[in-house]
This record gives structure tokens, sequence and C-alpha cells, in this order.
């Protein structure tokens, strides 16, 4: 996902070395930051911002370190135009798509006022260079009120469709908000989140501290921002050890967050596909994921908590098939063609899982893939292969490929090579073609090969991440689910975001959307049609939150 930095708590040492620095937050894994930028003379006692002409530099270094900077803080201590005529050049010289002001200083209903029509006028005028206002908060704008609100929310009320928020969420904890109340409830104006952290002093005080260390849900404050698809920063100002430290912890916390599933309920549903309307079956306090449609119509496989499930859609019942030691099954298992068995992906421990096969009634696992990771997704229909995706090291480097191996075990082929990210292959009803998805253009696009690794084509062309092609048994449908392009990376299949399934023909034609939801990972994972070919299962989710 997209993690940042803001730069002002850290902006005395790049001032010394900005190419250690920078270098050291791409390290840490983050991909963007904040710069602080005045408009006008600089600020000797805010060394943090760099004036207009010194960013010209700064940015040159943030581009070699393989950073972005897509967002800057303003400080405006020129006249409203030349603000405005400087805030356009450095949107189209340096890409800025968001510029974030504070709110003012005094709080009252007619500073606020002109305040609002002097960002209305703002926000007209950088709409040209396609540019965005960002409003910032403080303590004081979230705690004081106008009209019975936070003046923080009065304003983007009143400059509801021209300016947007980024909230800091430690400052809203500050002034006596809950952060996750106030984000949801503000969920349109939100398009990016700080992250700082507040601690209790002996006083009964608020401080800050170390991002993750302190009092915040940073948990919920993450849910939200996954499920609203804004990139995040963090915000560090103040440290109580080292600071670099303390940013390189928070951004291992966020990364490890990415597919956190607190609070999460399924809805196991079924989606007609030819009139697209949705009949929920049953709703689990409990994480349920990628469904298999079996041949008699009337039963669906899933996982849930480490172990399959069968469930009889005419009775609304669910049973546990016994599979042995392998209890911690993920989302990526797929029936046998004449369904007396069942492959699963289990893994010991982490996620280096392993592909078994146990009797469709249960029974004890047959190990088939020794090499881990490996990741199931396709039976041949003549029962002879499976096909999976594995990471594999080549050259000290490891890839993510398509492989296929014989059911009874053995030697595994490698079918796609060097060409970014191969997941989720599955074979075609008649086993001449295996359909999977790969980032090699990019974006996550849908592929087919011959069932050998050869003849592989590109199907999918659209401007965001598709992933898991699922072909109908009747071979005239194709079914993916689809991300946003900006809500995360290419490689990345995350839960709890808003996803698409889109359908075509098989043939690649008549592509369209068919359904949006609340899903993502586990929502199809596995082949899931309907044997008449009609319907499909998948499971929505949804996100509780204050």
């Amino acid at each position: 996902m997209r993690f940042g930095v803001q730069l002002f708590g850290i902006g005395k040492q790049i001032r010394k070395n900005p190419e250690k620095i920078f270098h050291m937050l791409s390290n840490y894994g983050l991909r963007f930051v904040e710069p602080c930028i005045v408009l006008g003379e600089s600020i000797p006692e805010y060394p943090q911002f760099w004036t207009a002409e010194e960013y010209a530099e700064l940015a040159t270094k943030i581009k070699s370190a393989g950073l972005k900077a897509e967002s800057c803080h303003i400080l405006i201590k020129e006249n409203q135009d030349l603000a405005v005529q400087m805030m356009k050049i450095l949107a189209e010289k340096y890409n800025f798509r968001q510029f974030v002001l504070g709110c003012p200083d005094e709080v009252n209903r007619t500073v606020y006022q002109d305040f609002s029509n002097m960002l209305i006028a703002l926000a007209k005028e950088l709409k040209t260079v396609h540019a965005e206002i960002l409003l910032h908060n403080d303590k004081n704008a979230v705690w004081q009120k106008i009209e019975e609100v936070s003046a923080y929310e009065w304003l983007l009320q009143k400059c509801d469709g021209f300016v947007y928020a980024e909230p800091d969420v430690g400052w809203l904890l500050a002034a006596g908000e809950e952060p996750e109340k106030f984000l949801w409830r503000n969920k349109k104006y939100i398009k990016a989140l700080h992250y700082k952290d507040m601690k209790e002093t002996v006083k009964g005080e608020l401080a800050e501290t170390a991002i993750g260390t302190g009092i915040i849900d940073m948990t919920s404050c993450f849910q939200f921002a996954r499920a609203a698809e804004v990139i995040q920063y963090l915000d560090q100002d103040t440290s109580e050890g080292d600071i670099f430290t303390d940013i390189k912890n928070a951004s291992k916390m966020l990364a490890e967050l990415t597919s956190s599933r607190e609070h999460t309920v399924s809805i196991l549903c079924i989606l007609d596909t030819e009139t697209g309307k949705v009949r929920k079956l049953h709703k689990y306090n409990k994480i349920v994921e990628a469904p298999n449609w079996l041949s008699d119509g009337d039963t669906l496989i899933y996982n849930s908590e480490g172990r399959i499930f069968r469930y009889q859609i005419s009775d609304d019942s669910e049973k546990i098939i016994d599979s042995g030691f392998c209890n911690n099954c993920n989302n990526d298992h797929v029936p046998s063609p004449n369904q007396q068995y069942l492959a699963v992906s289990h893994s010991d421990t982490g996620w280096m899982s392993q592909i078994y096969i146990l009797p469709m009634e249960g029974g004890t696992p047959r190990l088939v893939t020794p090499n881990a990771p490996s990741f199931l997704h396709g039976w041949s229909p003549d029962g002879k292969e499976l096909a999976y995706c594995a990471f594999r090291k080549y050259d000290k480097k490891t890839a993510v490929d398509i492989y296929k191996i014989d059911v009874e075990g053995g030697k595994e082929e490698r079918l796609t090579k060097d060409n970014g990210f191969n997941d989720g292959p599955e074979y075609s009803p008649d086993g001449k073609e295996i359909w999977f998805n790969s980032t090699r253009t990019g974006l996550m696009q849908i592929w087919k090969m011959n069932r050998d690794g050869t003849g592989q084509r590109q199907m999918t062309f659209e401007n965001q991440n598709n992933w898991f092609a699922h072909i109908s048994p009747d071979q005239k449908k194709v079914i993916n689910i689809a991300y946003s392009k900006e809500g995360l990376d290419p490689e990345e299949h995350l839960p709890n975001m808003a996803v698409e399934i889109w359908i075509m023909n098989y043939d690649g034609s008549e592509r369209r959307k068919l359904h949006s939801f609340f899903g993502g990972q586990g929502s199809v994972n596995v082949n899931s049609w309907s044997p008449d070919s009609k319907k499909l299962a998948f499971v929505m989710y949804e996100l509780l939150h204050k």
C-alpha cells in the first residue's frame, strides 16, 4: 500500500544530509515523502520549511532515492494572487497533486468564513493544473467549535466539493475526538491520513510518543485508510530516543497491518451473472473465504479459521471436513474433477504454504509439493496435474511464477519466467489452456497461455488491477475480481477494500463490470461458478467500526 512520511519532524537532519536520509527512508519501505514549502522568504526558526527555490535541489535528491512527493504542506507568506501562481508552478514542475494547508489559529466564524472563501477560490485555480487543496488539523481546530461542530469540520462542510482533508489522528485524540469515529463520519472528505501517537503523562495530559507505542488504536485507523484507499503518512515530530528508529518501526507496523482482518464479518453470497442480482446466503461473525461450488449444485466448500467446511445451500448448514493435520488451510483449495478428492494449501508456520490432497469426505492429507511457498489454484480436467503459484529463488532473487506438477508429486515445471508477479493459474474446462494474472505490463492483468506454457497473451487491459480469472464450466464466460489502480500495489491482493467483479466472453470480447462490493482477499480466490454456468458464489465483507 501507499505509505509515506511527513518531513517536518526530520527536516533539520535532512538539511545536513538529504541523500543519506532519503535513502534510509526508502530502505524502510516508505515510498512517499511530504515536504514543507514556504511561499515567500525562508523562515530561520523553521528550517524544516524549504523555499520554492530551495526545493528544486531537494526534489532531485528525493527522486534519486526512489521516493515520490505528490503532496506538500504549504505556508503562505505572499499575497493570495502570487501564492496561487507559485503553487501552480510547483504543481506543473514537480507534479504535486495535493497542497496541504493548516487551519487558522484564531477560531471564530468570521475568520473561518473568510478562510473558506479563500480556499474555494484557490481550489478552483489549482484545478486547472490538476491539483487540489487538503486541510490539515491541529488540536485547536478540532477542540473549538463553530455552530456546534468542530471548527475543522465546519470548514470542510463550507468548502464541500472544493476542499478535502488530511486529518492527523494524534491531534484528533488530543482534542478529545475519537479518531475512528471522526474518520468514518468524514469519509467523503478524507484524501490522506497523518499518523501521530499519544501517551498519557503522569499529570494525566497527552503527549506525543513513537507511532504505534501509544494509546491510539492504529489498527482501526489503518482499516479506515485501506477501505478509503487514501495515502498514509507517518508524522513523527519528536522522539524520546532515535527518531529514525521510531519511523522505521512505525513503517514496519503499517506493513504488518495490510492483511488485518479484525472486526470483520463475512457474508456468503450468490451472484446471478445474467441479471446481476445478489442473494445473501449466510452472515458469519468470522472470516469465511473462497467458496468452491460442487457439481450437485447445492454444496459450497470454503475455508475459515484454517479449516475447510461444506455448506449446504438448501438447508443453510455448515459441516467441517476432517483435513487431519492440515489445520491452517488458506483460501487456495480446489476439488478434483471427479470431486472425490480435495487439494488444499496448508502451512505449518507463517506463509510457507504447501499443497496436499485428501479425500473429499475427509481423511489423511498427502503432500504433493515439498517446496514452499506453493499456493494452489487449478486442477486439470483430466485429473493429472495441479497448477499453482510459487515463490522460488533464482540467482539470489525471489521470483513469483506459475508452476504445474503431477498429482502424485515429483518434479515441478515452471511455466512463466522473468515476467513480473504471476499468480492464480486455472485450467480451461477443455484442458488446453491455463489462465493466470501477471504484473508484467505494469498493473495486474489477466493472461492466458497454452497448457505447456507457450503462447502467453494478455486478455485484459483496463487501468485497474485484475486478479483471478475463473472460467465458467461451459467455457463461455470468464470473471475476475478487480481493484483500483491507486488503492494498492499491483502485486497486492488485500482484504476489506472496494472491489468489482468483471465478466467477459472466453475470447475476451464484451467485457464489462458485473458487480461492485466491499471485499477483496477471500472473495473469489478460486473458481466458484455454479454447475449450470449461470451463477457465481462469492464472499462480501463488512468492517465493523465506531
